[in-house]
């Protein structure tokens, strides 16, 4: 006897394997949502696939179709379609009526992604100090000049802009890159431009305004959801994971170990010999277990620059 766990709600005793998802599902008194009649023309139905997505029959050709048209990953499944071979859990992303418009209105983009990237973030150190001290005209200047200056240097190694925060910069690596190690070579290049740069900044900040910017670059990869998230009326593309959080936290820690750019361990490992390296320490990451070991980068070998 194989087992449909509908995770949350129910597990599902399964003795006809020719039955759909949607079947077993609305059999067992799961109202389970299914806008087009369980006909393949809508994605209400889909579902999530927690564990043994081999114990599912492969997708049919209806399936393959509106997959595609959505940008599904394979570990979501339209239950109208899906027939199980074993036992399988899954859960329901259609629950009530909000839901229910939201996947009406979504895109591939919305659906999201899973995907393996190297996340980027920067901060301006004592920043608050500053903008007490000047007028909120100056400070909007200043930061639109510085940035222009970073978002171009991360720009030039094939970053994308995730968002702005207050002073800090989020970026992504590897949307457009397959590798790990490609994603984190033009990570770790974007901020040491990005410091290469703000000495330069740093000239037109002293002369006009006599002082002068620090920043702390961290870096992380990891898995990461990635796709348009907000209001409908307000959408924007962004990552979201415990990777974006690890990448915050080391940015944090560049303040206590005292240098510009600190990696990730996981980082360190997927460069290799292609980064030269200064300080390296073990380091407690507020809300996080155990110590991390993080890398100050102070130079690439043989990096390709777009």
């Amino acid at each position: 006897m194989h087992t449909v766990d509908f995770d949350r709600e129910k597990t599902i005793e399964v003795d006809d394997l020719e039955l759909t998802l949607l079947q077993i599902s609305r059999g067992a008194g799961i109202p389970h949502a299914s806008a087009c009649g369980g006909h393949a023309k809508c994605s209400t139905c889909r579902v999530r696939v927690l564990e043994h997505p081999e114990r599912l029959q492969p997708r049919n050709a209806k399936e393959r179709r509106l997959a595609a048209a959505k940008g599904f990953g394979g570990d979501i499944r339209l239950a109208c379609q899906t027939r199980i071979t074993g036992s399988v859990r899954v859960r329901r992303l259609v629950i009530d009526e909000e839901d229910l418009q939201i996947a009406s209105d979504g895109t591939a983009r919305t659906i999201g992604k899973e995907r393996t990237l190297a996340i980027l973030f920067s901060d301006v150190r004592d920043f608050t100090t500053f903008a007490e001290s000047h007028l909120p005209y100056d400070v909007m200047h200043i930061l639109g000049r510085y940035f222009r200056t970073m978002g171009d240097a991360v720009l030039s190694h094939r970053g994308y802009i995730d968002k702005y925060m207050g002073d800090g910069i989020m970026a992504l690596f590897g949307l457009e890159r397959a590798s790990p190690v490609e994603a984190c070579l033009d990570a770790v290049a974007a901020g040491l431009t990005m410091l290469d740069h703000l000495g330069e900044l740093n000239l037109y900040l002293a002369r006009q305004f006599d002082t002068e910017f620090r920043i702390g670059i961290g870096v992380h990869i990891g898995s990461v959801i990635v796709g348009d998230m907000g209001h409908p009326t307000k959408m924007q593309f962004t990552a979201i994971g415990d990777a974006v959080n690890v990448a915050s936290r080391i940015e944090s820690a560049t303040k206590e170990i005292g240098v510009g750019l600190a990696v990730s361990d996981e980082v360190r490992v997927l460069l290799g010999d292609a980064a030269r390296y200064g300080v390296s320490r073990p380091i407690n990451l507020k809300g996080k277990t155990g110590e991390h070991l993080l890398s100050e980068v102070v130079g690439l070998d043989h990096h390709e620059t777009p």
